[in-house]
């Protein structure tokens, strides 16, 4: 099975009910306590030789990344991120040379979004991997369904670095790959912020943060709201010494997609200005089930593409 697949498998055994009202196809679980509140809950794994290498990646950048992976889901949803439990997996004895700048990458990370560690497990395993589950909350849950024709696609920010990173570490030792790179890739800031933000003035019809990316995250969107998208290949913001391919298909850049009626471009533009910020308008969706990349006076019909763990 494909990722893709296997997931599709996994639905039957997932419930939804009046309680679980979104368990399917979404960054969280979102799970309804009252009416005003609801309860979101991800988790993510890193898995050595598969998300990182130990060649350039240290325990501190481990940490640092382990609790982005799980915080950008939050933000995904509009939530504010409360309590996580920690799974770590070793091949060989714990020891403070390297689990003390782990620990204090991941509670730091946690800590400047009021999250806190309250548990987990431990395992003897033949492979290094850490494992997070989160536990966040929001009285308004953004959801990947949503998007309607004429809204348009907005990203949070420059994507590409992060796949660039992997790209330039094949030739380059790590203190020669640009800072800004090093930084998108090994230690990626979460979007909480600004998801909450969107949530709290109910500005995004659909959201999703981008994690394989921009190309299968806007197509997941698309799935879920039943509709296309054209993209703008002159209004996609690329990533400092990345290419338009790791743009659109790179992954791993945790940035926020986004759809806005046109109505509600003014307020986006104001929060744009809270914050001292750009976002990007970078295409449109369409009543068409497609999606195309409009590049100059050519309409390209693309197929999404992005990376699933069975597959790449």
């Amino acid at each position: 099975m494909t990722e893709k697949e296997w997931l599709k498998y996994l639905k039957k055994y997932i419930i939804e009910n009046s309680y679980v009202i979104k368990s399917k196809n979404e960054d969280c679980a979102v799970i309804k306590l009252s009416k005003n509140k609801y309860l979101l809950f991800t988790t993510d794994a890193l898995v050595e030789k598969i998300h990182f290498h130990f060649s350039y990646t240290s325990f501190f950048d481990l940490g640092v990344k382990l609790a982005t992976s799980n915080l950008s889901d939050i933000a995904a949803m509009g939530g504010e991120p409360k309590w996580a439990l920690l799974t770590l997996g070793s091949p060989k004895p714990i020891d403070k040379s390297w689990i003390n700048p782990f620990m204090e990458a991941l509670t730091s990370t946690l800590k400047k979004f009021e999250t806190h560690l309250v548990g987990g497990d431990t395992v003897k395993s033949p492979f290094f991997f850490v494992n997070l589950a989160l536990i966040g909350e929001t009285k308004n849950p953004i959801f990947r369904k949503g998007a309607q024709p004429e809204d348009y696609i907005f990203v949070s920010r420059p994507l590409g670095e992060s796949s660039a990173f992997l790209r330039l570490i094949q030739k380059k030792s790590l203190k020669d790959i640009p800072e800004s790179v090093r930084q998108a890739h090994l230690r990626p800031e979460p979007e909480i912020l600004l998801g909450k933000e969107l949530s709290k003035q109910k500005l995004a019809t659909s959201m999703i943060d981008i994690s394989d990316g921009l190309l299968i995250d806007l197509w997941r969107i698309c799935e879920e709201s039943k509709v296309g998208a054209e993209l703008w290949e002159d209004k996609i913001p690329i990533g400092n010494f990345a290419t338009l391919e790791e743009a659109l298909s790179g992954g791993e850049d945790y940035a926020l997609l986004f759809t806005v009626e046109e109505k509600n471009l003014k307020k986006l533009e104001n929060l744009a200005k809270k914050f001292n910020r750009n976002f990007f308008k970078i295409g449109r969706i369409i009543k068409e089930r497609n999606f195309y990349l409009i590049k100059g006076t050519k309409k390209l019909k693309i197929k999404p593409k992005g990376f699933d763990h069975f597959k790449n």
